[in-house]
């Protein structure tokens, strides 16, 4: 039997054009560790598009394991959200960040750059 959080092809951002379309007209959100970019969908499910490059990570084993990481993120988090294409962009900071830190910021960030009402931020004065 399958595992029901399987990370499927249907929940992958592969083309330029999917990943262009969400950086243009997306909501984004960042932080040291990463950069996240949400655009509704009409598919009526959440996809993931990554952007992890050797230039701010490093070599193939660092990217790798970041991106294992951004998937497991993903596929925990999927059920909750919209439909939405998310684009996942990797920054320095991410390099030596353990892994505790990166689920945070994953986290934070994803809920940051969902589209709807912005958060409260307080009191206005």
């Amino acid at each position: 039997m399958l595992h029901p959080n399987r990370f499927r092809p249907c929940h992958r951002l592969r083309s330029a054009a999917d990943f262009e379309r969400v950086y243009r007209g997306g909501k984004r959100a960042g932080d040291g560790l990463f950069g996240v970019s949400a655009l509704p969908n009409e598919l009526g499910f959440a996809r993931l598009g990554m952007s992890v490059s050797t230039r701010s990570v490093g070599n193939s084993v660092r990217r790798n394991r970041l991106r294992r990481i951004i998937r497991e993120v993903f596929r925990e988090r999927r059920q909750g959200l919209p439909a939405v294409d998310l684009v996942v962009t990797s920054r320095p900071g991410a390099k030596d960040a353990a892994h505790a830190a990166i689920v945070t910021s994953l986290g934070r960030l994803i809920e940051r750059a969902l589209p709807g009402p912005a958060p409260a931020r307080g009191p206005v004065t």
